[in-house]
């Protein structure tokens, strides 16, 4: 349990909690992706001010980076007007995954970049995942991440890659993060494998 994974159980986000959070029901899915954040992120944490989720939900991650990152501004972005909220140093606002000029006019009410992180945590959405990447790519500062979680195939991470026009000087990683709980794997009936592969993270960074 890394320091991210325990602020996880304690905001009850399945980034990377334990089963305990949804009393072990099977069903339910709970990934190991906090680790793997913890890694990149866990020696410098109050270097980053900037931090942005696409996908708000009921606010249990933006919660959790809030904690995490205690120098930063959290937004989040959803197209759910009714998940929106504002406290502490979070901020919500509406976008559209599918819809680059609401991304765009987004960020700018947020003030503008550049992020430190961005997570794509959205539709999960293949299209909407490609068309997010691509217009918020040119927000990630020199230094920072942008992940996309949730991806369609975990095992083939660059069949999501070859379809996103990155930035030039940007470059990507598969980052495995293994099965979690549940249904955190590959995808069931994976014609690669077979849905028995654990997760991966697609992260950029500058290069």
């Amino acid at each position: 349990m890394t320091p991210l994974c325990e602020l996880a159980d304690k905001h009850q986000t399945d980034k990377g909690g334990t089963s305990t959070m949804y009393g072990g029901v099977p069903g339910d899915t709970c990934h190991n992706y906090t680790p793997a954040y913890h890694a990149i992120y866990g020696d410098h944490r109050d270097a980053v001010l900037n931090v942005l989720e696409v996908g708000v939900n009921a606010g249990c991650s933006l919660r959790m980076w809030e904690e995490y990152f205690p120098n930063a501004r959290i937004v989040g972005l959803d197209i759910r007007r009714e998940v929106l909220f504002d406290g502490g140093r979070v901020r919500c606002y509406w976008a559209d995954g599918g819809n680059p000029a609401s991304l765009r006019d987004a960020v700018a009410l947020a003030g503008g970049g550049p992020y430190d992180l961005i997570i794509d945590d959205g539709s999960h959405e293949e299209h909407h995942q490609i068309r997010t990447a691509e217009t918020l790519l040119p927000f990630v500062s020199r230094d920072g991440c942008y992940v996309i979680e949730d991806i369609d195939c975990d095992c083939r991470p660059e069949l999501l890659a070859a379809k996103i026009a990155a930035p030039a000087g940007m470059v990507w990683e598969a980052v495995p993060c293994g099965v979690g709980i549940g249904k955190a794997r590959c995808r069931p009936g994976c014609e690669f494998c077979g849905g028995q592969a654990g997760e991966t993270l697609i992260v950029y960074r500058w290069a």
